[in-house]
């Protein structure tokens, strides 16, 4: 019973700074590349996904799912930067006190 409410506590936890800059460098990314339908598109050929939809990449953004690796390298692919410039901007706009998906 005990470690089914730690897994529960941790799962509600605020997500890591890794995952929140990832989080944050794909909103930044979608709106480098509007609008969200072409962005999609393009990250879902990147990663020659079929099935990736809007509401994932949304998922992403606001941090209720994690960003797979590749996901990050297709949508700076996408964009025309680096994983590098995109995760500089995040921090930049998480230093202005933005959330992923803001």
């Amino acid at each position: 019973m005990r470690h089914a409410m730690e897994r529960r506590l941790s799962t509600q936890a605020e997500p890591t700074l890794v995952a929140f800059e990832a989080a944050m460098a794909i909103a930044v990314a979608r709106r480098l590349r509007p609008p969200m339908k072409v962005f999609a598109l393009e990250v879902r050929r990147e990663l020659g996904r079929s099935s990736l939809s809007p509401r994932a990449i949304y998922a992403w953004e606001r941090g209720e799912a994690r960003v797979p690796a590749d996901a990050l390298l297709a949508a700076a692919r996408v964009t025309s930067t680096t994983v590098d410039q995109l995760l500089v901007k995040a921090r930049r706009l998480r230093g202005l006190g933005l959330r992923p998906g803001d």
